[in-house]
């Protein structure tokens, strides 16, 4: 307890009488952690859009006349059995014509010319993951009972390249964001160990070890960190409510991100800041504890 008892001793003397510097750190710490949550947040709304628009995708097996009962269901088994599918539902010829005269409801001279015995049944597969769409054509291409398979090879192609392009690109943003706000918490604490540095040399005189004196500039820094995470998640739910909650009064058929998705990636800022600081605290006290 007397241990415990020193280091919280220490670290609140530290942060009271280097305010200006522990403030310092706080804000460098909130600015490089609510880029950080903003980078995350930009990540789950593409994932949002791009789910929208791949998710009401559906992969159509057309199926021959000549198929028979036992060769759908056949060819239904083998679907379900991917891990790209979610669900397979079939598509009579009945049901066909109905499709097509909701969709061209607006165009009576097609549907006066519409004959239903052309249109094939087919069984309609919805996707559980977009990117393994072709798992679909390689399974049941050229298959007995199968006319003709649709996956709309260019579209998903086209997602699943945007996908990885932007998780990538926002990935190396938040990358880049948390190691600037190791370098500079990292130089804020050396600036405070620089004002102490008196302190410390007497406290090396008294026989106190490295990690006697490190920890408690540790807790200093975590202490800031965290105050930084916290405004930084504050800050990202008052851009939620003042930009995207507008937007998606204006702009509906996009799907935004909620307060639940703000929550999901508030653990993930509390970790960051709490690895940034202890590296940062490990950067920036090596120069003064150097034998």
């Amino acid at each position: 307890m007397k241990r415990f008892d020193f280091y919280f001793r220490e670290t609140a003397s530290g942060l009271r009488r280097n305010g200006i510097v522990a403030f310092a750190a706080m804000s460098t710490a909130f600015i490089a952690l609510f880029l950080f949550g903003l980078a995350l947040l930009i990540a789950q709304e593409f994932h949002l859009i791009i789910t929208n628009f791949t998710g009401n995708v559906e992969v159509a097996v057309y199926l021959s006349d000549s198929a028979s009962t036992q060769s759908v269901q056949v060819l239904t088994d083998k679907l379900q059995a991917l891990e790209a599918v979610s669900t397979v539902s079939y598509e009579s010829k009945a049901d066909a014509c109905a499709r097509a005269k909701v969709l061209f409801q607006s165009q009576p001279v097609f549907l006066a010319n519409l004959d239903c015995n052309v249109l094939p049944a087919s069984l309609r597969v919805k996707l559980s993951d977009p990117a393994l769409f072709q798992q679909v054509s390689a399974a049941v291409t050229g298959a007995p009972g199968v006319y003709k398979v649709v996956d709309f090879r260019d579209f998903l192609s086209r997602m699943v390249a945007i996908t990885r392009v932007l998780s990538i690109g926002v990935l190396s943003i938040a990358a880049v964001m948390l190691a600037a706000a190791v370098a500079l918490i990292a130089n804020t604490l050396r600036m405070g160990m620089f004002a102490r540095r008196k302190e410390i040399g007497i406290m090396r005189l008294v026989g106190a070890t490295n990690w006697r004196i490190r920890v408690p500039f540790l807790i200093e820094g975590l202490v800031e960190g965290l105050f930084g995470a916290f405004a930084a998640i504050v800050a990202l739910f008052l851009v939620k409510i003042v930009f995207v909650d507008q937007l998606r009064d204006q702009i509906r058929w996009v799907p935004w991100i909620t307060n639940a998705d703000l929550l999901s990636i508030a653990p993930w800022i509390v970790i960051a800041a709490a690895v940034v600081a202890i590296v940062a605290g490990t950067i920036g006290m090596r120069r003064f504890l150097d034998v």
